[in-house]
């Protein structure tokens, strides 16, 4: 080695591993069942009716939590919590219920 060269670490990677026991694989055959086709977007806000107040509030909802979420959000206007449950279709639009923290 000619001095100034410094090996990078992934190089010291790719010499220490051969390929076959890298973890990197190049099989694309599930990836279409693993990932469906679509337009790539997915709702990320909601519009809901405070079960409280009954004022109308828009929310932010998160599809990277998964297809089916539930979580305790309070309201912006009245501060009561309430129950949050988000359910996503395979188009990525959501159904979005609020009701009561207590019920």
């Amino acid at each position: 080695m000619s001095a100034g060269v410094v090996p990078s670490i992934a190089s010291s990677f790719l010499r220490t591993f051969p390929a076959q026991q890298r973890l990197v694989s190049n099989d694309d055959e599930n990836l279409d069942d693993e990932f469906p086709e679509g337009d790539g977007t997915a709702q990320t806000e909601a519009t809901v009716l405070c079960p409280y107040c009954g004022e109308e509030v828009e929310i932010s909802i998160d599809p990277g939590s998964g297809p089916a979420q539930e979580y305790v959000e309070d309201c912006e206007i009245c501060c009561q919590p309430w129950r949050v449950n988000v359910g996503y279709d395979e188009a990525g639009q959501a159904e979005v219920v609020v009701t009561p923290l207590d019920e």
